[in-house]
Protein backbone atom coordinates (compact mmCIF):
# COMPACT_ATOMS: atom_id res chain seq x y z
CA UNK A 1 0.00 0.00 0.00
CA UNK A 2 1.68 3.72 -0.90
CA UNK A 3 -0.37 6.80 0.10
CA UNK A 4 0.55 9.98 -1.75
CA UNK A 5 -0.74 13.47 -0.95
CA UNK A 6 -1.98 16.24 -2.92
CA UNK A 7 -4.65 18.55 -3.11
CA UNK A 8 -7.72 18.58 -3.22
CA UNK A 9 -9.60 20.42 -6.38
CA UNK A 10 -13.26 19.21 -6.22
CA UNK A 11 -14.45 16.81 -3.02
CA UNK A 12 -15.63 13.20 -3.17
CA UNK A 13 -14.37 9.68 -2.51
CA UNK A 14 -13.93 7.27 -5.18
CA UNK A 15 -12.55 3.28 -4.93
CA UNK A 16 -11.84 1.54 -8.51
CA UNK A 17 -9.32 0.45 -10.83
CA UNK A 18 -6.51 3.35 -12.21
CA UNK A 19 -6.25 3.85 -16.07
CA UNK A 20 -3.34 6.39 -16.90
CA UNK A 21 -3.11 8.57 -19.61
CA UNK A 22 0.36 8.41 -20.84
CA UNK A 23 1.27 10.87 -23.31
CA UNK A 24 4.28 8.27 -23.75
CA UNK A 25 8.01 9.29 -25.49
CA UNK A 26 8.67 11.37 -28.75
CA UNK A 27 11.32 11.10 -31.28
CA UNK A 28 12.18 7.56 -31.40
CA UNK A 29 13.18 6.21 -35.24
CA UNK A 30 13.22 9.57 -36.76
CA UNK A 31 14.91 9.94 -39.79
CA UNK A 32 15.09 13.93 -40.87
CA UNK A 33 14.50 15.03 -44.27
CA UNK A 34 15.83 17.72 -46.32
CA UNK A 35 14.42 21.10 -45.40
CA UNK A 36 11.90 21.11 -48.21
CA UNK A 37 10.49 17.95 -47.59
CA UNK A 38 9.92 18.44 -43.70
CA UNK A 39 8.56 21.42 -44.09
CA UNK A 40 5.90 20.09 -46.59
CA UNK A 41 5.41 17.44 -44.08
CA UNK A 42 4.95 19.86 -41.22
CA UNK A 43 2.27 21.71 -43.58
CA UNK A 44 0.32 18.15 -44.32
CA UNK A 45 0.50 17.55 -40.13
CA UNK A 46 -0.77 20.71 -39.35
CA UNK A 47 -3.95 20.18 -41.78
CA UNK A 48 -4.56 17.33 -40.52
CA UNK A 49 -4.40 18.34 -36.92
CA UNK A 50 -6.16 21.05 -37.42
CA UNK A 51 -8.75 18.63 -39.20
CA UNK A 52 -9.03 16.63 -36.14
CA UNK A 53 -9.14 19.79 -33.58
CA UNK A 54 -12.31 20.93 -35.54
CA UNK A 55 -14.16 17.89 -35.35
CA UNK A 56 -14.00 17.55 -31.67
CA UNK A 57 -14.98 21.33 -31.60
CA UNK A 58 -18.14 20.49 -32.83
CA UNK A 59 -19.00 17.83 -29.80
CA UNK A 60 -17.68 20.02 -27.48
CA UNK A 61 -19.35 23.00 -25.88
CA UNK A 62 -18.92 26.39 -24.19
CA UNK A 63 -14.83 26.65 -22.69
CA UNK A 64 -14.21 23.16 -23.99
CA UNK A 65 -14.71 24.62 -27.68
CA UNK A 66 -12.66 28.06 -26.78
CA UNK A 67 -9.73 25.97 -26.15
CA UNK A 68 -9.70 24.13 -29.21
CA UNK A 69 -10.56 26.91 -31.17
CA UNK A 70 -7.25 28.45 -29.37
CA UNK A 71 -5.57 25.40 -30.80
CA UNK A 72 -6.61 25.92 -33.81
CA UNK A 73 -5.33 29.42 -33.81
CA UNK A 74 -1.84 28.92 -32.35
CA UNK A 75 -1.61 26.61 -35.63
CA UNK A 76 -2.61 29.67 -37.92
CA UNK A 77 -0.23 32.22 -35.74
CA UNK A 78 2.34 33.43 -38.08
CA UNK A 79 4.98 33.98 -34.90
CA UNK A 80 4.46 30.03 -34.46
CA UNK A 81 4.66 28.82 -37.72
CA UNK A 82 7.86 31.39 -38.50
CA UNK A 83 9.06 29.53 -35.10
CA UNK A 84 9.30 26.46 -37.22
CA UNK A 85 9.37 27.00 -40.50
CA UNK A 86 13.11 28.81 -39.96
CA UNK A 87 13.90 26.27 -37.37
CA UNK A 88 13.57 23.76 -39.85
CA UNK A 89 15.60 25.82 -42.59
CA UNK A 90 18.49 25.49 -40.43
CA UNK A 91 18.11 21.55 -41.06
CA UNK A 92 16.23 20.62 -38.08
CA UNK A 93 13.66 17.67 -38.35
CA UNK A 94 9.74 19.12 -38.57
CA UNK A 95 8.88 16.85 -35.39
CA UNK A 96 12.01 18.71 -33.39
CA UNK A 97 11.12 22.04 -34.78
CA UNK A 98 7.10 22.15 -33.23
CA UNK A 99 9.17 20.51 -29.44
CA UNK A 100 11.60 23.44 -29.97
CA UNK A 101 8.35 25.78 -30.59
CA UNK A 102 6.70 23.91 -27.97
CA UNK A 103 9.15 24.58 -25.42
CA UNK A 104 9.87 28.48 -26.39
CA UNK A 105 5.63 29.41 -26.39
CA UNK A 106 4.95 27.47 -23.39
CA UNK A 107 7.45 28.78 -21.24
CA UNK A 108 6.79 32.40 -21.91
CA UNK A 109 3.26 31.41 -21.04
CA UNK A 110 4.40 29.72 -17.75
CA UNK A 111 6.50 33.40 -17.54
CA UNK A 112 2.95 35.48 -16.90
CA UNK A 113 2.68 36.39 -13.76
CA UNK A 114 -1.30 35.65 -14.21
CA UNK A 115 -2.16 32.24 -13.01
CA UNK A 116 -4.76 31.44 -15.31
CA UNK A 117 -2.63 32.17 -18.47
CA UNK A 118 0.19 30.02 -17.10
CA UNK A 119 -1.97 27.50 -16.83
CA UNK A 120 -3.01 27.85 -20.89
CA UNK A 121 0.59 26.91 -21.27
CA UNK A 122 -0.76 23.05 -21.40
CA UNK A 123 -2.70 24.10 -24.24
CA UNK A 124 0.61 24.62 -26.20
CA UNK A 125 1.92 21.79 -24.79
CA UNK A 126 -1.60 20.07 -26.02
CA UNK A 127 -1.76 20.94 -29.75
CA UNK A 128 2.17 20.66 -30.24
CA UNK A 129 2.14 16.75 -29.82
CA UNK A 130 -1.07 16.54 -31.52
CA UNK A 131 1.15 17.61 -34.29
CA UNK A 132 4.01 15.74 -33.40
CA UNK A 133 2.49 12.52 -33.19
CA UNK A 134 1.22 12.88 -36.48
CA UNK A 135 4.91 13.72 -38.10
CA UNK A 136 6.24 10.73 -36.25
CA UNK A 137 3.50 8.49 -36.94
CA UNK A 138 2.42 7.80 -34.03
CA UNK A 139 -1.64 6.66 -33.11
CA UNK A 140 -4.06 8.43 -31.75
CA UNK A 141 -6.68 6.22 -30.97
CA UNK A 142 -9.44 7.41 -28.58
CA UNK A 143 -9.06 5.41 -24.77
CA UNK A 144 -11.74 2.98 -24.14
CA UNK A 145 -12.60 2.68 -21.00
CA UNK A 146 -14.32 -0.79 -20.27
CA UNK A 147 -14.75 0.09 -16.44
CA UNK A 148 -15.50 3.16 -14.74
CA UNK A 149 -12.09 4.09 -13.50
CA UNK A 150 -9.88 6.94 -11.65
CA UNK A 151 -7.50 8.36 -14.31
CA UNK A 152 -4.04 9.64 -13.64
CA UNK A 153 -1.78 11.79 -15.83
CA UNK A 154 1.30 13.53 -15.30
CA UNK A 155 -0.76 16.28 -16.71
CA UNK A 156 -3.84 16.29 -18.04
CA UNK A 157 -4.12 18.12 -21.62
CA UNK A 158 -7.51 18.88 -22.79
CA UNK A 159 -7.83 17.00 -25.49
CA UNK A 160 -7.48 13.80 -23.01
CA UNK A 161 -10.77 14.40 -21.56
CA UNK A 162 -12.64 15.81 -24.80
CA UNK A 163 -13.40 12.56 -25.99
CA UNK A 164 -14.02 10.12 -23.31
CA UNK A 165 -17.54 8.64 -22.04
CA UNK A 166 -17.91 11.28 -18.80
CA UNK A 167 -20.06 8.57 -17.22
CA UNK A 168 -17.06 6.02 -17.09
CA UNK A 169 -14.73 8.75 -15.42
CA UNK A 170 -14.81 7.91 -11.50
CA UNK A 171 -11.62 11.02 -10.39
CA UNK A 172 -8.64 12.25 -11.60
CA UNK A 173 -5.56 12.42 -10.08
CA UNK A 174 -2.61 14.00 -11.23
CA UNK A 175 1.21 14.48 -10.51
CA UNK A 176 0.90 18.57 -11.53
CA UNK A 177 -2.25 20.07 -12.65
CA UNK A 178 -3.16 22.77 -10.36
CA UNK A 179 -6.58 23.85 -8.96
CA UNK A 180 -7.41 26.02 -11.91
CA UNK A 181 -5.97 23.55 -14.65
CA UNK A 182 -8.70 22.69 -17.32
CA UNK A 183 -8.48 19.17 -15.53
CA UNK A 184 -9.75 20.76 -12.10
CA UNK A 185 -12.61 22.87 -13.76
CA UNK A 186 -13.74 20.16 -15.51
CA UNK A 187 -13.83 18.00 -12.19
CA UNK A 188 -15.75 20.78 -10.34
CA UNK A 189 -18.41 20.67 -13.38
CA UNK A 190 -18.36 17.42 -13.35
CA UNK A 191 -19.18 17.09 -9.40
CA UNK A 192 -16.01 14.51 -9.48
CA UNK A 193 -13.29 14.21 -7.42
CA UNK A 194 -9.84 15.55 -8.16
CA UNK A 195 -6.61 15.64 -6.45
CA UNK A 196 -4.03 17.12 -7.88
CA UNK A 197 0.25 17.71 -7.46
CA UNK A 198 0.84 14.62 -6.07
CA UNK A 199 4.20 14.30 -7.03
CA UNK A 200 6.55 12.94 -10.07
CA UNK A 201 6.08 9.32 -10.62
CA UNK A 202 2.73 8.71 -8.97
CA UNK A 203 0.74 8.18 -12.06
CA UNK A 204 2.45 5.75 -13.30
CA UNK A 205 3.00 3.70 -10.17
CA UNK A 206 -0.61 3.74 -9.86
CA UNK A 207 -1.40 2.52 -13.32
CA UNK A 208 -3.07 -0.87 -13.70
CA UNK A 209 -4.09 -0.47 -9.66
CA UNK A 210 -6.78 -0.59 -7.17
CA UNK A 211 -6.73 2.60 -5.30
CA UNK A 212 -8.47 5.18 -3.20
CA UNK A 213 -9.12 8.65 -4.38
CA UNK A 214 -9.82 10.63 -1.26
CA UNK A 215 -10.52 14.53 -1.78
CA UNK A 216 -12.20 15.30 1.31
CA UNK A 217 -9.40 15.36 3.81
CA UNK A 218 -10.24 17.59 6.73
CA UNK A 219 -7.18 20.24 6.06
CA UNK A 220 -8.48 20.84 2.20
CA UNK A 221 -5.89 18.19 1.45
CA UNK A 222 -6.44 14.69 -0.81
CA UNK A 223 -4.86 11.76 -1.30
CA UNK A 224 -4.10 8.85 -3.44
CA UNK A 225 -4.26 4.97 -1.73
CA UNK A 226 -2.92 2.93 -4.11
CA UNK A 227 -3.40 -0.82 -3.21
CA UNK A 228 -5.50 0.14 -0.29
CA UNK A 229 -5.99 -2.39 2.32
CA UNK A 230 -9.30 -3.49 3.79
CA UNK A 231 -9.30 -0.99 6.82
CA UNK A 232 -9.03 1.64 4.15
CA UNK A 233 -11.41 0.48 2.39
CA UNK A 234 -14.08 0.75 4.88
CA UNK A 235 -12.99 3.75 6.14
CA UNK A 236 -13.80 5.36 1.78
CA UNK A 237 -16.76 2.86 2.13
CA UNK A 238 -18.30 4.36 5.11
CA UNK A 239 -17.35 8.25 3.65
CA UNK A 240 -19.18 6.68 0.41
CA UNK A 241 -21.96 6.20 2.20
CA UNK A 242 -22.44 9.13 4.16
CA UNK A 243 -22.22 11.60 0.68
CA UNK A 244 -24.46 9.69 -0.93
CA UNK A 245 -27.04 9.60 2.46
CA UNK A 246 -26.83 13.61 1.79
CA UNK A 247 -25.91 13.68 -1.47
CA UNK A 248 -29.98 14.24 -2.95
CA UNK A 249 -30.45 17.64 -0.98
CA UNK A 250 -28.34 20.53 -1.36
CA UNK A 251 -25.72 21.37 1.65
CA UNK A 252 -28.39 22.96 4.13
CA UNK A 253 -25.39 25.66 4.66
CA UNK A 254 -26.50 27.24 1.95
CA UNK A 255 -29.47 28.29 2.94
CA UNK A 256 -28.65 29.79 5.80
CA UNK A 257 -27.90 33.53 6.73
CA UNK A 258 -24.49 34.09 6.81
CA UNK A 259 -23.83 35.45 10.23
CA UNK A 260 -20.73 34.46 12.43
CA UNK A 261 -21.56 32.52 15.59
CA UNK A 262 -21.64 36.50 17.41
CA UNK A 263 -24.54 37.29 14.57
CA UNK A 264 -22.19 39.69 12.64
CA UNK A 265 -23.28 39.16 8.66
CA UNK A 266 -21.02 39.08 5.91
CA UNK A 267 -21.74 38.71 2.36
CA UNK A 268 -20.01 36.01 -0.19
CA UNK A 269 -19.57 36.69 -3.84
CA UNK A 270 -18.52 34.96 -6.47
CA UNK A 271 -15.64 34.78 -8.93
CA UNK A 272 -16.43 33.42 -12.79
CA UNK A 273 -14.91 33.90 -16.38
CA UNK A 274 -16.56 35.86 -18.57
CA UNK A 275 -15.41 32.56 -21.61
CA UNK A 276 -17.78 30.38 -19.49
CA UNK A 277 -20.60 29.37 -21.32
CA UNK A 278 -22.55 27.44 -18.63
CA UNK A 279 -23.47 28.45 -14.58
CA UNK A 280 -24.23 32.22 -15.25
CA UNK A 281 -26.99 32.30 -12.90
CA UNK A 282 -25.39 33.24 -8.78
CA UNK A 283 -25.05 30.07 -6.83
CA UNK A 284 -27.31 30.44 -3.44
CA UNK A 285 -24.63 31.57 -1.22
CA UNK A 286 -23.36 34.23 -3.42
CA UNK A 287 -24.85 37.76 -3.54
CA UNK A 288 -23.05 38.76 -6.50
CA UNK A 289 -20.31 38.52 -8.81
CA UNK A 290 -17.13 39.76 -7.61
CA UNK A 291 -14.54 39.05 -10.36
CA UNK A 292 -15.40 38.78 -13.78
CA UNK A 293 -12.32 37.82 -15.29
CA UNK A 294 -11.82 38.69 -18.79
CA UNK A 295 -9.38 36.57 -20.61
CA UNK A 296 -11.27 35.43 -22.88
CA UNK A 297 -11.48 38.99 -24.71
CA UNK A 298 -7.52 38.50 -25.35
CA UNK A 299 -7.70 34.59 -25.71
CA UNK A 300 -10.23 34.91 -28.42
CA UNK A 301 -10.13 38.55 -29.96
CA UNK A 302 -13.66 39.13 -29.26
CA UNK A 303 -15.16 41.96 -30.88
CA UNK A 304 -17.18 44.37 -29.00
CA UNK A 305 -20.41 43.48 -29.87
CA UNK A 306 -19.77 40.13 -28.88
CA UNK A 307 -18.37 41.41 -25.56
CA UNK A 308 -21.47 43.41 -25.70
CA UNK A 309 -23.36 40.60 -25.66
CA UNK A 310 -21.98 38.27 -23.10
CA UNK A 311 -21.66 41.26 -20.77
CA UNK A 312 -25.39 41.58 -21.45
CA UNK A 313 -25.90 38.04 -20.64
CA UNK A 314 -24.44 38.13 -17.66
CA UNK A 315 -26.02 40.87 -16.22
CA UNK A 316 -29.43 39.28 -16.80
CA UNK A 317 -28.43 35.93 -15.40
CA UNK A 318 -27.33 37.96 -12.35
CA UNK A 319 -30.77 39.46 -11.58
CA UNK A 320 -29.98 43.14 -10.62
CA UNK A 321 -27.10 41.71 -8.25
CA UNK A 322 -23.46 43.31 -8.31
CA UNK A 323 -21.71 42.19 -11.55
CA UNK A 324 -17.72 43.65 -11.22
CA UNK A 325 -15.71 43.22 -14.13
CA UNK A 326 -11.88 43.05 -14.14
CA UNK A 327 -10.82 44.08 -17.22
CA UNK A 328 -8.06 42.98 -18.89
CA UNK A 329 -4.17 43.76 -18.95
CA UNK A 330 -2.42 43.90 -21.59
CA UNK A 331 0.91 44.30 -20.05
CA UNK A 332 0.35 41.23 -18.30
CA UNK A 333 -0.11 39.11 -21.17
CA UNK A 334 2.28 40.19 -23.68
CA UNK A 335 4.36 37.49 -23.89
CA UNK A 336 1.54 35.71 -24.83
CA UNK A 337 1.78 34.12 -28.52
CA UNK A 338 -1.90 35.35 -30.21
CA UNK A 339 -1.34 39.11 -28.63
CA UNK A 340 0.54 40.67 -31.36
CA UNK A 341 -2.30 41.45 -33.09
CA UNK A 342 -4.43 42.43 -30.50
CA UNK A 343 -1.28 44.71 -29.27
CA UNK A 344 -1.17 45.74 -32.36
CA UNK A 345 -4.96 47.59 -31.88
CA UNK A 346 -4.09 49.25 -28.69
CA UNK A 347 -2.32 51.54 -30.22
CA UNK A 348 -0.48 52.70 -27.38
CA UNK A 349 -3.47 52.33 -24.82
CA UNK A 350 -2.95 50.32 -21.66
CA UNK A 351 -6.77 48.62 -21.91
CA UNK A 352 -8.60 47.36 -24.73
CA UNK A 353 -10.88 50.49 -25.53
CA UNK A 354 -13.68 47.87 -27.30
CA UNK A 355 -13.89 46.20 -24.41
CA UNK A 356 -14.26 50.05 -22.23
CA UNK A 357 -17.27 50.95 -25.05
CA UNK A 358 -18.86 47.30 -24.42
CA UNK A 359 -18.97 48.03 -20.47
CA UNK A 360 -20.25 51.03 -20.53
CA UNK A 361 -23.06 50.54 -23.27
CA UNK A 362 -23.77 47.24 -21.23
CA UNK A 363 -23.48 49.15 -17.69
CA UNK A 364 -27.76 50.24 -17.93
CA UNK A 365 -28.83 46.98 -17.97
CA UNK A 366 -27.27 46.13 -14.16
CA UNK A 367 -25.44 46.58 -11.44
CA UNK A 368 -22.33 46.38 -13.24
CA UNK A 369 -19.18 48.34 -11.90
CA UNK A 370 -15.32 47.90 -13.59
CA UNK A 371 -12.11 47.02 -12.03
CA UNK A 372 -9.01 48.19 -13.02
CA UNK A 373 -6.07 45.63 -12.12
CA UNK A 374 -2.22 46.13 -12.41
CA UNK A 375 -2.82 50.16 -10.81
CA UNK A 376 0.76 51.24 -8.93
CA UNK A 377 -1.00 54.65 -7.99
CA UNK A 378 -2.61 57.75 -8.51
CA UNK A 379 -1.21 58.09 -11.89
CA UNK A 380 -2.18 54.71 -13.16
CA UNK A 381 -5.62 55.03 -12.01
CA UNK A 382 -6.27 58.82 -14.05
CA UNK A 383 -4.90 56.92 -17.04
CA UNK A 384 -7.24 54.34 -16.79
CA UNK A 385 -9.74 56.92 -16.41
CA UNK A 386 -8.46 59.54 -19.17
CA UNK A 387 -9.31 56.09 -21.23
CA UNK A 388 -12.88 55.63 -19.73
CA UNK A 389 -13.63 59.06 -20.46
CA UNK A 390 -12.32 58.91 -24.28
CA UNK A 391 -14.55 55.51 -25.01
CA UNK A 392 -17.64 57.54 -23.61
CA UNK A 393 -16.47 60.71 -26.23
CA UNK A 394 -16.36 58.27 -29.23
CA UNK A 395 -19.61 56.37 -28.43
CA UNK A 396 -21.14 59.40 -27.90
CA UNK A 397 -19.45 60.45 -31.29
CA UNK A 398 -21.14 57.75 -32.77
CA UNK A 399 -24.82 59.09 -31.45
CA UNK A 400 -24.57 56.39 -28.58
CA UNK A 401 -25.95 58.14 -25.42
CA UNK A 402 -23.76 57.39 -22.29
CA UNK A 403 -25.18 58.35 -18.93
CA UNK A 404 -23.91 58.22 -15.71
CA UNK A 405 -20.85 56.04 -15.60
CA UNK A 406 -20.79 52.62 -13.67
CA UNK A 407 -19.14 52.59 -10.19
CA UNK A 408 -15.42 52.03 -11.17
CA UNK A 409 -12.43 50.77 -8.81
CA UNK A 410 -9.06 48.87 -8.82
CA UNK A 411 -7.92 45.53 -7.92
CA UNK A 412 -5.36 46.09 -5.35
CA UNK A 413 -3.09 43.44 -5.97
CA UNK A 414 0.23 45.32 -5.33
CA UNK A 415 1.68 46.61 -2.09
CA UNK A 416 2.29 49.94 -3.94
CA UNK A 417 -2.01 50.28 -4.07
CA UNK A 418 -2.47 49.05 -0.76
CA UNK A 419 -0.44 51.98 0.83
CA UNK A 420 -1.76 54.22 -1.23
CA UNK A 421 -5.51 53.68 -1.06
CA UNK A 422 -6.15 57.30 0.30
CA UNK A 423 -4.87 58.61 -2.91
CA UNK A 424 -6.96 56.50 -5.30
CA UNK A 425 -9.80 56.80 -3.30
CA UNK A 426 -9.68 61.12 -3.29
CA UNK A 427 -8.99 60.55 -7.40
CA UNK A 428 -12.36 58.89 -7.82
CA UNK A 429 -11.84 54.88 -6.95
CA UNK A 430 -15.41 53.38 -5.28
CA UNK A 431 -14.11 50.08 -5.43
CA UNK A 432 -11.08 47.96 -3.79
CA UNK A 433 -11.33 44.93 -4.66
CA UNK A 434 -8.07 43.42 -2.78
CA UNK A 435 -6.95 40.05 -4.60
CA UNK A 436 -5.26 38.33 -1.58
CA UNK A 437 -3.86 35.36 -2.96
CA UNK A 438 -1.92 38.14 -5.58
CA UNK A 439 -1.25 40.64 -3.22
CA UNK A 440 0.67 38.05 -1.02
CA UNK A 441 2.34 36.79 -4.27
CA UNK A 442 3.63 40.25 -4.56
CA UNK A 443 4.41 41.46 -1.00
CA UNK A 444 6.32 38.14 0.21
CA UNK A 445 8.34 37.46 -3.11
CA UNK A 446 6.28 34.39 -4.38
CA UNK A 447 5.36 35.68 -7.71
CA UNK A 448 5.75 32.63 -9.01
CA UNK A 449 4.75 30.00 -6.11
CA UNK A 450 0.95 30.66 -6.21
CA UNK A 451 0.35 27.81 -4.25
CA UNK A 452 3.03 29.09 -1.21
CA UNK A 453 1.07 32.45 -1.65
CA UNK A 454 -2.60 30.58 -0.94
CA UNK A 455 -1.37 29.04 1.90
CA UNK A 456 0.27 32.60 3.63
CA UNK A 457 -2.45 34.68 2.61
CA UNK A 458 -3.16 36.01 6.24
CA UNK A 459 1.09 36.61 6.74
CA UNK A 460 1.36 39.05 8.87
CA UNK A 461 2.82 41.81 6.15
CA UNK A 462 -0.31 41.26 4.04
CA UNK A 463 -2.55 41.94 7.22
CA UNK A 464 -1.13 44.49 7.43
CA UNK A 465 -1.38 46.50 3.81
CA UNK A 466 -5.28 45.03 4.08
CA UNK A 467 -5.61 46.75 7.57
CA UNK A 468 -4.30 49.74 5.89
CA UNK A 469 -6.41 49.64 3.41
CA UNK A 470 -9.12 49.48 5.85
CA UNK A 471 -7.92 52.91 7.25
CA UNK A 472 -8.01 54.98 4.94
CA UNK A 473 -11.24 54.29 3.29
CA UNK A 474 -12.91 54.44 6.72
CA UNK A 475 -15.47 56.94 6.73
CA UNK A 476 -15.68 57.22 2.86
CA UNK A 477 -18.37 55.10 1.36
CA UNK A 478 -15.82 52.92 -0.67
CA UNK A 479 -16.46 48.95 -1.12
CA UNK A 480 -13.70 47.30 0.10
CA UNK A 481 -13.58 43.73 -0.12
CA UNK A 482 -11.56 40.37 -1.02
CA UNK A 483 -11.44 38.58 -4.07
CA UNK A 484 -8.86 36.00 -5.15
CA UNK A 485 -9.80 33.56 -2.68
CA UNK A 486 -9.39 29.72 -3.84
CA UNK A 487 -10.34 26.64 -1.83
CA UNK A 488 -6.79 26.63 -0.77
CA UNK A 489 -6.42 29.94 0.68
CA UNK A 490 -10.24 29.71 2.84
CA UNK A 491 -8.81 28.67 5.80
CA UNK A 492 -6.48 32.27 6.32
CA UNK A 493 -10.17 33.98 5.63
CA UNK A 494 -11.23 34.62 9.57
CA UNK A 495 -8.07 36.84 10.28
CA UNK A 496 -9.85 39.70 7.63
CA UNK A 497 -13.43 38.85 8.98
CA UNK A 498 -11.91 39.76 12.55
CA UNK A 499 -9.94 43.27 10.73
CA UNK A 500 -13.02 44.19 9.23
CA UNK A 501 -13.69 42.82 6.02
CA UNK A 502 -17.23 41.78 5.66
CA UNK A 503 -17.21 41.07 1.61
CA UNK A 504 -15.74 38.01 0.11
CA UNK A 505 -15.20 36.66 -3.60
CA UNK A 506 -14.52 33.56 -3.96
CA UNK A 507 -14.27 30.74 -6.45
CA UNK A 508 -17.87 28.81 -6.52
CA UNK A 509 -15.74 25.62 -5.43
CA UNK A 510 -14.77 27.64 -2.37
CA UNK A 511 -18.08 29.20 -1.44
CA UNK A 512 -19.46 26.51 0.75
CA UNK A 513 -15.96 25.85 2.58
CA UNK A 514 -15.85 29.64 3.22
CA UNK A 515 -19.13 29.90 4.20
CA UNK A 516 -19.00 27.09 6.88
CA UNK A 517 -15.61 28.78 7.98
CA UNK A 518 -16.59 32.07 8.49
CA UNK A 519 -19.90 30.70 10.58
CA UNK A 520 -17.29 29.51 13.21
CA UNK A 521 -15.66 32.74 14.13
CA UNK A 522 -16.79 34.67 17.28
CA UNK A 523 -15.45 38.37 16.41
CA UNK A 524 -15.97 38.70 20.66
CA UNK A 525 -12.82 36.55 20.98
CA UNK A 526 -9.58 37.17 19.61
CA UNK A 527 -7.17 35.31 17.40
Amino acid sequence: MHTFTGVSASPGVVIGPVEQIDHGTTGLHRIVCDPFRERALYDVAVVLAKDELRRLSQRAKGPDADILLFQIALLEDESFTNEIGDYIAAGAGGAAAVERAEQIFARRLRDVDDEYIRERSVDVCDVCRRVVDILDGRPRRRLHLKRPSILVADRFFPSDLFSLDRRMILGLASNQDSTISHAAIMARSMGLPAVLQLGDGVAALAAGKRAILDANLEDGSGCLIIDPDGAHIAQADCKIALNRLHGNESDPVAALPCLTKDGAAFRLLTMTNLSNAEDKALPQAAVGVGLLRTESVILNDLSEAEQLERLKERLEATDGAMLAVRTCDANADDEAPWTAAVRESLQGHRLLWPQIRALLQAAPGGDLRLLFPMIAGAEDWDACLREVTACRDELQSRGIEVGRLPPMGCIVDMPSAALLAGELIQHGAQILAIDIEDLARYTLGLVKDPAAAASRAASPAVQRLVKEVLRQAEGTGVLVYLCGITVASVDQMPAYLHLGIRHFATEPAALLPLKKRLMEEDLNKTI
